[in-house]
């Protein structure tokens, strides 16, 4: 499963839905486990302790990158067996690395530092959202943007994604009709709502 799930908007997923899925699991011996790169996302805006993630999990993936604003960086939790198994894996797989100290450190700042200001993204996405929404109002419901992504609905993504970007504002296409907004680190206030501004425009025009 995903945490917070990228096609569905950034959307927190709960944890009653984490234990459903639990109780399902447990009795049939499967393994659960939570793709958490942006699961610091859905620590901030729901409130839900770290650990909650980890004791309902088999193994948790992180990232350090993206929100935490770490060059680059992952990491696996899990019990120490499963944890000894995935790095014969990485191994077999070619993922190991040599020399990652500065790397490792810039990931240590990054969580000592970027957590909680998550909090920033999640409302720099909430004012894109409501400013598109002023303009064309279905193409967004601002109340549905829970973290730091925001999904737009459009007639054609693919051309409102390539005029944004001739204006200096990327966005990612998701479909025929639908793109994606993502606010972070090296995204400011200025940023946003100079951004939010071209969306908006172009979604009305």
């Amino acid at each position: 499963m995903e945490n917070t799930h990228n096609f569905g908007g950034g959307a927190v997923v709960g944890v009653g839905e984490i234990e459903r899925l639990r109780e399902l699991t447990r009795p049939a011996g499967i393994a659960l486990h939570l793709d958490g790169a942006r699961l610091w996302n859905a620590h901030v805006a729901s409130g839900v302790d770290l650990a909650t993630y980890g004791r309902l999990c088999d193994t948790v993936s992180v990232g350090l990158s993206k929100g935490l604003g770490a060059p680059v960086g992952s990491l696996l939790a899990a019990s120490a067996e499963r944890v000894a198994e995935a790095r014969v894996w990485r191994k077999r797989l070619g993922g190991g690395m040599r020399q990652v100290g500065v790397l490792a450190a810039a990931g240590l700042h990054a969580l000592d530092h970027h957590v909680q200001r998550l909090a920033d993204d999640h409302a720099r996405a909430r004012r894109l959202a409501e400013t598109v929404a002023a303009a064309a109002p279905r193409a967004v419901d601002p109340e549905v943007v829970e973290t730091n992504i925001v999904v737009v609905q459009t007639d054609d993504a693919a051309d409102v994604v390539a005029r944004a970007r001739a204006e200096g504002v990327l966005l990612s296409l998701l479909d025929p009709t639908h793109l994606r907004a993502v606010t972070h680190l090296d995204v400011d206030d200025d940023a946003v709502g100079a951004g939010a501004e071209v969306l908006a425009r172009l979604l009305a025009g």
